[in-house]
């Protein structure tokens, strides 16, 4: 018989433990109405968008090789442009997790670095580890130093899209991913900002409770190093808090999501430099006309480039660009942008010539540009006859083998109905003739001057004949930026207006032309003349005072733009690669391209790195498939449709911006606009595609010889 007593705790403990209690459950249930507080206000920006999986398979690149042999494609791949377009220290973002599917899972257990596999789901690709990339990033980031940001308060390094980032296009087909150089990527620039946003908002979230801050411990423990300690870290909290909201001040205004594989990269450079750099958010403008991120080999030698053949210079081009994914530039030197009457002033009544030696100061390495020019380009190819940069991308050997009695009849097709404007293929002499080759004439000072070289001369046709979306079209001569006060008083090349009753296929002189501050200056010259003003702050920073040397880094081309002429129609030279077709990505495969408009389909998938090597293109699924035929244009309004599902991009096509209009083969008495040559047999179809197929770097390299 058990006699022990049991044991009396006394009152005052009995208390202790009732408050202890108490305390702990008062504690638990402010941190969960405080922790719900902030989820319910921030749920949406911690909550990261669904993405597709990611598969690890072999990997082939397929054309590899540029002009100069001192560089290889890694090289390409991570030679810094000077940019920082992820918004946050290069430490930081090597530092950050992946976020979790939903912000109430924050506190729980640890992530994956949101550097490794999960950005490869935004469709980057896989870099290695090498002198050129010692963090092995993904292809088209790199490294860029003595950035300054604002939530952090002090200069730092960045993290930066390269020029690879955007011209890096992979495709997926039985288990391999080939990497094509120069190929339009497969990325997701919205979905990058979304998720970036949430993974720094669920560490910021971290943050919040001591007890819970796990996830910002182990960021801030790999940011802070060996300086680690209880300022540093209460510093670091206080940093990520302020940065957090800057950034979200600086969202975007998306009136048409750009999507995989598409960005509206005019836009997006016009923000960048009219809104953002000068701290004017009148000059900004919302996203409206998304294209597909273009291809690049052969480029160099273009007259014009850009979809809307906008540009001449390819270093206005790549500056623009770099300037596009957030290099820095300084604008507000002569000016106080903060003043209620700073948009009265004037270059009469600022101190120019003080102003201008600090204007325009960027962190763009303009070598590296032209370096990276070279490295596409090689040397000239006229006299050759011959393109020794960066080769279009010839079919595998690996892919299903070319039909040559199938190509041998494209090939007439392709002289029939394509070659009057994509030009004969490039293998071809006729392709090297002068007929396609000339020099570029343009006025100054009342004086004809020529290029010293011959550039190929592009066939550009106007928008209404060729019935694509006019969104992009419209950007350059339709959007007004404000520079008063920017002193952008230069010369700049353009059009010279024809008179009103010029003949219709005639076109303007190229003639240079004042430009001066205003409050509506056109879009495309304004921008024109601020980054040659950028690239000539450059010049005078690093030396390069010869006429003939600053020509050579120009791309020995006058820096003439011009706007609304229409969308330009460029060789077809390994276009089979480079789905989405149409500027705007509209069209997932040469077989709907190739077809009437009633056989296009209404919405496409993009997102899906399977190749169709049959139809040529983007893969598309079952449920996109099962959703186009089911698609009923009485019952059916394209508001309500979702941008995203199963983590793929939804491209909705009855919207501008992403019209898949045009281009079209059809019966030419139907009436439609757009219709550009006869209606195809099903046959014909599968021929002018099989053609298309050899027209690689050269028709040898494809295993093609066309019929005698």
């Amino acid at each position: 018989m058990n006699t022990a007593q049991p044991t009396r705790i006394p009152a005052g403990m009995k208390r202790k433990r009732y408050w202890l209690t108490a305390a702990v459950v008062i504690f638990v249930l402010y941190s969960f109405f405080s922790i719900r507080a902030i989820i319910q206000e921030l749920a949406y920006a911690m909550t990261p968008p669904e993405l597709p999986e990611y598969q690890e398979l072999l990997t082939e690149n397929i054309n590899p090789k540029g002009w100069d042999n001192n560089h290889d494609a890694q090289w390409f791949h991570q030679t810094t442009q000077g940019t920082a377009t992820l918004p946050i220290p290069y430490g930081w973002v090597l530092a950050l997790e992946e976020p979790k599917a939903s912000p109430w899972l924050t506190f729980l257990g640890t992530n994956k670095p949101f550097m490794d596999e999960y950005i490869l789901r935004l469709g980057f690709i896989k870099g290695t580890k090498s002198k050129h990339n010692p963090d092995a990033l993904p292809i088209g980031l790199a490294q860029t130093p003595s950035i300054y940001f604002p939530g952090v308060d002090r200069k730092d390094d960045a993290m930066g899209f390269t020029c690879a980032a955007c011209h890096t296009g992979q495709i997926v087909h039985d288990k391999t991913r080939y990497i094509i150089d120069g190929g339009p990527a497969m990325t997701d620039l919205g979905l990058l900002t979304a998720s970036l946003g949430a993974a720094l908002a669920q560490t910021a979230l971290s943050s919040k409770l001591t007890v819970l801050d796990g996830r910002f411990e182990r960021f801030a423990e790999k940011v802070l190093g060996s300086n680690y300690n209880v300022l540093t870290r209460s510093t670091l909290k206080k940093q990520l808090a302020t940065t957090l909201g800057i950034l979200v001040k600086q969202s975007d205004t998306i009136n048409v999501t750009e999507g995989f594989t598409r960005l509206d990269a005019l836009n997006r450079i016009g923000n960048a430099v009219f809104a953002s750099d000068m701290d004017r958010n009148r000059n900004y403008a919302p996203i409206v006309a998304p294209v597909n991120y273009p291809h690049i080999w052969t480029t160099t030698w273009f007259d014009w480039v850009q979809y809307d053949a906008s540009i001449m210079q390819p270093l206005i081009r790549n500056t623009g660009e770099a300037l596009g994914v957030k290099a820095y530039v300084n604008v507000d030197a002569g000016f106080d942008n903060t003043t209620e009457d700073y948009v009265n002033i004037t270059a009469s009544n600022i101190n120019t010539e003080a102003s201008d030696r600090e204007r325009f100061a960027s962190s763009v390495p303009v070598r590296n540009l032209v370096e990276i020019e070279d490295w596409l380009g090689g040397t000239h190819p006229y006299e050759r006859k011959s393109f020794d940069g960066l080769k279009a991308p010839a079919w595998p050997s690996s892919l299903p083998s070319i039909v040559h009695a199938k190509a041998n009849e494209g090939a007439k097709l392709y002289s029939e109905l394509c070659q009057g404007c994509h030009l004969p293929p490039v293998s071809s002499p006729e392709f090297w003739s002068d007929k396609y080759w000339s020099n570029i004439e343009y006025h100054q000072d009342g004086e004809l001057k020529l290029t010293d070289e011959k550039y190929l001369n592009l066939v550009v046709v106007p928008v209404d004949t060729i019935g694509t979306d006019p969104s992009q079209s419209r950007v350059l001569p339709e959007r007004t930026v404000d520079t008063s006060g920017l002193n952008l008083n230069t010369e700049v090349c353009t059009r010279e207006p024809l008179p009103i009753d010029a003949g219709g296929d005639e076109l303007g002189r190229l003639v240079y032309v004042p430009l001066n501050d205003s409050s509506t200056s056109m879009f495309a010259l304004a921008l024109g003349a601020f980054v040659e003003r950028t690239n000539n702050q450059w010049f005078g920073q690093n030396y390069i005072t010869s006429e003939k040397e600053r020509s050579r880094f120009e791309g020995n081309r006058p820096n003439c733009l011009q706007a609304a002429m229409g969308y330009k129609a460029r060789p077809l030279n390994g276009v089979w690669a480079t789905a989405p077709f149409l500027h705007n990505g509209s069209i997932p495969t040469l077989t709907a391209l190739l077809s009437p408009q009633e056989e296009r389909p209404v919405f496409v998938e993009l997102g899906d790195q399977r190749f169709d090597a049959e139809n040529v293109g983007i893969f598309q699924g079952e449920e996109i498939t099962r959703l186009n035929s089911d698609y009923e244009p009485e019952d059916s309004d394209h508001r309500t449709m979702k941008d995203y599902d199963r983590g793929r991009f939804i491209l909705d096509t009855r919207e501008l911006g992403n019209l898949n209009t045009g281009h079209l083969f059809d019966d030419n008495s139907s009436g439609k606009s757009g219709v550009i040559g006869r209606k195809l047999s099903d046959e014909e179809r599968m021929q002018i595609i099989e053609y298309i197929k050899t027209l690689g770097p050269d028709t040898k390299s494809s295993g093609y010889q066309p019929a005698a």
